[in-house]
């Protein structure tokens, strides 16, 4: 069966095909998948159509026979497919996040937040369209890791040489990333600024940004000042004007220290580039690269405004730097990271993922990658309302959808949908349905997750009163 057009169209394709090694299993997989999708945000009980549904999702999550990468694999494929459309590069952001469970101990999970609850941490690889849109194309890795115990006090050696060290994971999911999509800009925020990262990507010819965070490195030019020193003295060479998100206070102080709060602003910015050679650090003895050559990008805000923290961003990438559209190239694929951000809202705020009250971290595990497709629907919707609001509903739903929307709106007294919507205004719509007040400014992922779940359930309705007539007539 395929659903109607819009958010639904193709969500099976989403997951159609995956190799389970059972026909049986896929038809479940695709089963899940389009009740989940009726609500993101709601737990499985509330979204199975009876007790044998309910238990026929858990008992899937949980075989063993199931894998996360298999429940992906469609998806990716998809995204393939997409990334094939954009004229232009398409960059992959790759980052990590804490999926985390609570205090009360379940089975087999591993330790989050400063070892005080339960969970693990997925490593994700986004890929996005690298023009000014910046749309999410899809997920094309997730890498599942745990932590079990203190590992204590290692020297530079001893990290070297530990197999199951977390800092190996930027170096995979590129790898693997380089698989799918050969000619992406890998970009990665401070945690992957590794000398033997970036001398193995370099050497493997992988194109990549990455957001500095040793300002210190020695350099080869034998004039004994260091790249941060080096990187301050290059002109400026363009400018760029880029919105700035407002910051909170983060509870995390070695996060705080990275990020501090700031306001929301229109930040004038000055982009100057340089290119260096580094010396291997003694933290990096085994790469048998014993000199990297990089170029360096620098963008800063000379004036900030009163009282805020200046923009400043320090990038390494192997990206040609020799003109000025070639280093705001670089600025823009940087940029790109923001959107895996994003994501990780729409995969644990509008999916509820860390409410899932499952028991293994195979079933867990399973569960993201689930939603990592539903998650990325979500984040489509909101991200073609923000840069193409213009653009007509139909590029998001269909006209069964819209009409529900409207039902839904002029039902609960909202304001209807114009006659000819768009993106913009089906976003708006369906964040109302939710709860939001558009006095309280954009809406955010819970009141879109719960509204896309009325939605969706107000399309079933419709689709099932459609198909009784016309099996009546």
């Amino acid at each position: 069966m395929r659903t109607s057009e819009g958010w639904g169209e193709g969500l099976e394709g989403e997951y159609e095909g995956a190799a389970l090694g059972d026909v049986r299993l896929g038809r479940r997989l695709v089963r899940i998948a389009l009740q989940a999708a009726t609500g993101p945000e709601s737990s499985f009980p509330a979204t199975a159509d009876s007790d044998s549904e309910l238990e026929g999702t858990y008992r899937f999550l949980s075989n063993e026979r199931v894998t996360a990468s298999e429940i992906l694999s469609p998806h990716i494929r998809q995204t393939v497919r997409r990334a094939a459309k954009v004229g232009g590069n398409v960059v992959i952001a790759h980052d990590t996040t804490e999926f985390n469970f609570g205090q009360t101990g379940r089975h087999d999970l591993g330790r989050v937040g400063q070892g005080k609850s339960f969970g693990f941490y997925g490593h994700f690889s986004l890929a996005v369209s690298g023009d000014e849109e910046r749309r999410p194309l899809g997920v094309v890795g997730i890498a599942i890791h745990e932590r079990s115990g203190d590992k204590g006090v290692r020297n530079n050696m001893t990290k070297q040489l530990d197999p199951g060290n977390e800092g190996l994971r930027w170096g995979r999911s590129v790898a693997h990333g380089a698989t799918v999509l050969p000619n992406a800009i890998h970009v990665m925020d401070r945690e992957a600024d590794s000398y033997a990262l970036m001398a193995e990507l370099s050497n493997a010819g992988r194109r990549f940004v990455v957001r500095m965070a040793q300002a210190r490195r020695k350099l080869a030019s034998g004039d004994g000042l260091n790249v941060g020193e080096t990187v301050i003295r290059a002109k400026a060479v363009a400018t760029r004007e880029v919105p700035i998100c407002a910051r909170k206070p983060s509870k995390m102080p070695s996060y705080r220290k990275h990020h501090p709060p700031r306001g929301g602003r229109l930040a004038k910015l000055e982009v100057s580039c340089t290119a260096v050679v580094l010396i291997r650090p003694e933290s990096s003895s085994l790469s048998p690269a014993k000199e990297l050559a990089l170029n360096v990008v620098r963008v800063f805000e000379p004036n900030p405004p009163a009282g805020e923290p200046p923009v400043e961003w320090r990038l390494w990438t192997t990206e040609p730097v020799e003109t000025p559209e070639q280093v705001l190239a670089v600025v823009d694929a940087y940029r790109c990271r923001w959107v895996i951000e994003e994501y990780f809202k729409a995969l644990k705020t509008g999916c509820a993922i860390e409410k899932r009250q499952l028991e293994t971290t195979h079933a867990l595990v399973n569960t993201v990658a689930l939603f990592a497709a539903i998650a990325w629907r979500l984040l489509l919707l909101r991200t073609l309302a923000h840069q193409a609001p213009a653009t007509s509903a139909s590029a998001v739903l269909s006209e069964a959808q819209v009409a529900c929307l409207d039902f839904l709106l002029r039902r609960r007294k909202r304001p209807a949908l114009p006659p000819s919507p768009t993106v913009a205004d089906a976003l708006l719509g369906i964040a109302a349905i939710g709860g939001h007040l558009r006095s309280n400014g954009l809406p955010g992922w819970a009141v879109i997750g719960r509204g896309y779940d009325q939605l969706l359930l107000m399309q079933l309705g419709y689709e099932a009163a459609t198909q009784q007539r016309s099996d009546q007539s």
